[in-house]
């Protein structure tokens, strides 16, 4: 047949995915049991805003210990974007196998194709850590641009668990093994283009809000929503009020606020005064899918007075 009745193939276009109970899992899976590095080059290079939890860890830097391999960090921007002349120092060491960036809430921000360039041209594979934007990669694919992209499936539906990790190389693919392959069907089971339409109406509704009061002490983090990002949450930083009491507050008001690698985990501390300050004044707003628009101002009035309250009075 010169052109057959239906596609036969079967990899054009294939991206295979593996599930499991989480995301860290699924990076302990490729950095444990993925390729071998065919020299002394087994070290990961990650970003230096990573967070850690006494209750949770840390599941961007847990499975890279947990592998025995060294690591380094590069550094990024205020907005949290890769800083690509650091990075492409950094590369320049020929110490890594893999490159880690992470989208962070889920944002756009950094230009993927020149850090592709620059992993491409160490021959390093690149890591995109995708826990806060699995509707942004799917709502934008040109946007992605890593080897491998890896997904935290319960940041983002209704769900306890659940981690994904697709292998756009599928060359990267050796003894690694879904633990969780009944998610398929639950990712599969939500309108995915519905989500992402509540998301970025719930972000554009607090936003206006927060624009508006325009209060001294409280700046904004993502300013904007570009086309095709779908936030995870809406990050701001405080500056005046004390962060922990203001999240205290607001969540014994009823109100699921949270502070996102509020603080870094050891290995990243000391590095970089600007990325120590985000940490330290960091909190979200909730922006998912179940957020009722009837209750934002209810949620922004609270705000504005825990504010004011964890301020000593000033704004």
């Amino acid at each position: 047949m010169l052109i057959d009745k239906g596609a036969v193939k079967g990899d054009t276009g294939r991206a295979p995915a593996h599930f499991y109970e989480s995301a860290r899992a699924g990076m302990r899976d490729l950095l444990t049991r993925g390729p071998v590095p065919h020299d002394s080059r087994d070290g990961v290079l990650l970003p230096g805003y990573i967070g850690w939890s006494a209750r949770e860890g840390s599941g961007v830097f847990d499975p890279v210990r947990e592998s025995r391999r060294s690591f380094d960090f590069y550094r990024l921007h205020e907005d949290l974007s890769v800083d690509l002349d650091d990075l492409e120092r950094a590369l320049a060491t020929g110490r890594f196998q893999y490159v880690v960036v992470i989208r962070y809430f889920g944002r756009l921000n950094t230009d993927m194709r020149k850090v592709r360039e620059l992993t491409d041209a160490v021959g390093a594979v690149l890591v995109e850590d995708l826990a806060h934007g699995f509707f942004s990669s799917m709502r934008t694919p040109a946007a992605s641009a890593g080897h491998v992209a890896v997904y935290s499936l319960h940041k983002q539906f209704a769900m306890s668990d659940g981690g994904m990790v697709v292998y756009r190389d599928a060359a990267l693919l050796c003894d690694q093994r879904s633990t969780r392959p009944d998610l398929a069907a639950e990712v599969l089971s939500y309108d995915w283009t519905q989500i992402s339409d509540l998301r970025r109406r719930n972000f554009e509704l607090i936003r206006a809000e927060l624009i508006k009061r325009s209060h001294d002490g409280v700046t904004l983090m993502w300013p904007e929503l570009e086309a095709g990002e779908v936030p995870q949450t809406l990050p701001v930083l405080l500056d005046s009020a004390d962060r922990d009491l203001v999240y205290e507050d607001m969540n014994a008001a009823g109100f699921g606020m949270v502070t996102l690698y509020h603080t870094l985990i050891a290995e990243a501390r000391g590095k970089d005064a600007t990325i120590e300050r985000i940490a330290r004044t960091i909190i979200n707003f909730p922006v998912h899918q179940d957020v009722d628009p009837r209750r934002i101002p209810a949620l922004i009035a609270a705000f504005e007075a825990a504010v004011e309250r964890r301020s000593g009075g000033k704004r």
